[in-house]
Order: C-alpha cells, then sequence, then structure tokens
C-alpha cells in the first residue's frame, strides 16, 4: 500500500495525473471486486462437508451459497413427485453458488457415465432413489460432500 502511495505520489508530481487516475480506478475496481464477489470465492474454497452439515446449513445461509436440491426441483416436479418430497429437508443443502452453477451444467451435458445421454435426461424415467444417488453423486464429483 504505502509503495502505491508513493508511485502515486510521484506520479502526480511528474504530472502524470491521467495515470495517477487511471491507477485508482484500477485499485477501486479491485475494492468493488473484493466486496462484490469475495462471498462467492469464499464459498467456493470452503472443504467438503457432510451431508448432515450440508443439510443444516439451509437453516442459516450465508452471502455466495444456494439453496440446491439434491434431486432436481422441476424434473422431479415434472415427472410427478409431489412437493413435500422435492422440498423436504432431506433434499435440500445448502452449497456454494458457484459450485451450485457448475452441478447446473454438468446435469445438462452428455455423459458416457449415463449411456451416452446427460444427467438430465438418463434421469428423466428414473426413481426418486436413482435420482438422489445421482444428486449425492453430483455433490460428491464437485467437491461439496465428503465421500
Amino acid at each position: 500500500m504505502k509503495r502505491a502511495a508513493g508511485w502515486l505520489l510521484r506520479a502526480v508530481r511528474a504530472g502524470a495525473n491521467l495515470h495517477a487516475k487511471l491507477f485508482i480506478g484500477v485499485l477501486e475496481g479491485a475494492r468493488w471486486v473484493i466486496d462484490v464477489y469475495s462471498p462467492y470465492i469464499m464459498a467456493y474454497l470452503e472443504p467438503p462437508k457432510t451431508l448432515a452439515e450440508l443439510q443444516a446449513a439451509v437453516k442459516t445461509p450465508t452471502a455466495g451459497t444456494d439453496v440446491h436440491h439434491i434431486v432436481e426441483q422441476t424434473a422431479a416436479a415434472e415427472a410427478g413427485f409431489p412437493p413435500e418430497m422435492i422440498e423436504g429437508p432431506e433434499n435440500l443443502v445448502w452449497i456454494s453458488r458457484l459450485k451450485h452453477w457448475e452441478i447446473s451444467g454438468w446435469y445438462q451435458r452428455a455423459n458416457d457415465e449415463y449411456e451416452g445421454l446427460s444427467p438430465r435426461g438418463f434421469l428423466k424415467d428414473k426413481s426418486w432413489a436413482e435420482r438422489q444417488r445421482v444428486g449425492l453423486k453430483a455433490l460428491v464429483k464437485h467437491v461439496i460432500l465428503k465421500p
């Protein structure tokens, strides 16, 4: 910080006001990035937890995290599973928003492990137990749930 302040002082004294203003703009931008995105980054860096810990965290949400349905919410509803199962506490975990996005993308991509289908396509006609098994596997794969 001291070196940056010294550089700014020398730049202003040398008449490089534009450079000094640009540098200050970069610092302000970096501060904004830290203020806005650090909760997302910190949540992303969390070590894997037990299923009980992830489920308990739903009661105490933190910045940079989301509620995640182990069995996909929309697909389960479209398949006719009742809301009590879909929104039940055993189906909800609190995870990093960035990892939530990664899992959503993973569910959409073709995967040899699921007969060349996306996990979402593979699960279309499957039981709750099979959907839950794949959902838990996704949490382990994305380093959210302890194996």
